[in-house]
């Protein structure tokens, strides 16, 4: 988090106040305190009388006779918020350079890794998502938010191959799912591969969605729906909970109030002079809404640590979804719940990736110096060094528009 902590640091007041965007669950508004109402108070106004920009979450879209027999009978069978799903089902992603294939599939395999957005039906209906705390044990992003994933293991590795391996080793879940189904009443189902995003390590990572499908004898109750096999692995993860989907939309769309999400912001920065998406999700910790068979799993994290300043503003334990997972699920949801009206906007950073490959970097396991400098956020970097004036403008220009 030391990113987030020294951008938060290093922009003045008048810089974060005009890009920012930020919004706030009831349950938020009641547990802040007045000073930061009062310091919030203009913004707020401000707001509000903008608030015809916002958008309504459109009603989900029917059942129609084009849709994939098994998937049309997955949403039949769950209903609620499943029917969502079938924007996803008719997302077609858009890739580098007009490809009718992922970037992913250029990089060197030391350069691939997968996270596997599980997705499933929560105790009022609503689509939730798996989230796990990262162990501080690991070298990497230690104690962040993150969805379950890795690098692959052997260049044929794909991306659900990878993803559902590494969401095996780390909560348990079984990437085979006749085992899930005959053990457990439910298999994994497979619905999409989103464009790649480029983490800040400089791997290129693949999303893939996919959603907890319960057999006819568990759907009669949610108390039937039970995952015995999901586990905490202490070496790569200290807690597993749920979040819902919908609290991911940004902005926060009119008539509707945040579930759970007790803070959402949004600020458009800069990484090495290329546009960039910082997000920040704040839920509490402990939640009524969760399912049983997360609440059984013992959390590892200590009570002591990452004490944050939305702990003592809420006067809750929280965490902190943000970065590369926030943008992931913003955009997720943004398609899940918004159809259309979000199938033409550029998801992941497939183009840069593929001019820094054109360009000599991201080939081996090995950090170039240029690598090593934006990895470090080294003050003067630009990915300018590295490409064509051409390209870099024409980069520029791709991702201002998000």
């Amino acid at each position: 988090m030391n990113y987030y902590q020294n951008f938060k640091a290093t922009h003045n007041l008048i810089t974060s106040t005009f890009i920012n965007y930020s919004s706030a669950s009831p349950i938020a508004a009641n547990t802040v305190n007045n000073t930061v109402v009062l310091q919030n108070k203009l913004l707020q106004r401000l707001h509000n009388s903008l608030s015809f920009l916002r958008y309504q979450i459109p009603n989900p879209p029917q059942v129609g006779h084009d849709l994939d027999h098994r998937f049309a009978k997955l949403v039949n069978s769950h209903r609620m918020e499943s029917r969502y799903l079938i924007n996803l089902q008719n997302y077609q992603p858009r890739f580098y350079a007009g490809s009718q294939v992922s970037v992913w599939h250029r990089l060197p395999a030391v350069r691939r890794s997968s996270v596997l957005v599980l997705l499933f039906l929560g105790r009022q209906g609503e689509l939730r998502v798996i989230l796990t705390k990262r162990s501080h044990k690991l070298r990497n992003f230690s104690g962040h938010i993150s969805l379950p994933g890795g690098k692959v293991d052997y260049p044929l590795e794909s991306e659900f191959q990878c993803s559902r391996r590494e969401a095996e080793e780390e909560i348990g879940i079984h990437r085979d799912n006749r085992f899930l189904k005959e053990k457990f009443g439910y298999e994994v189902e497979e619905l999409k591969v989103m464009p790649t995003y480029l983490a800040r390590t400089l791997l290129g990572v693949s999303p893939c969605v996919a959603f907890i499908n319960w057999s006819e004898s568990k759907l009669g109750s949610i108390e039937d729906q039970h995952i015995g096999n999901i586990m905490l692995n202490p070496g790569e993860s200290s807690s597993i909970f749920s979040v819902p989907l919908k609290d991911f939309l940004q902005p926060k769309p009119r008539r509707y109030e945040l579930k759970e999400c007790l803070k959402q912001s949004y600020i458009k920065t800069k990484w090495a002079g290329i546009p960039w998406n910082l997000r920040s999700f704040i839920f509490p910790i402990h939640n009524d809404n969760e399912v049983r068979w997360l609440e059984e799993i013992q959390d590892l994290s200590s009570e002591s640590e990452d004490e944050t300043q939305e702990d003592h503003e809420f006067g809750v334990r929280t965490r902190n979804c943000w970065g590369l997972t926030a943008n992931i699920l913003h955009d997720l949801a943004e398609i899940v719940y918004t159809g259309e009206k979000y199938y033409d906007n550029i998801l992941g950073e497939e183009d840069l990736i593929w001019a820094l490959i054109q360009n000599g970097q991201m080939q081996t396991k090995q950090r170039s110096e240029f690598e090593k400098k934006l990895i470090n956020n080294t003050k003067g970097c630009s990915f300018k060094e590295c490409m064509s004036s051409e390209e870099f403008i024409n980069l520029k220009n791709l991702y201002s528009t998000i």
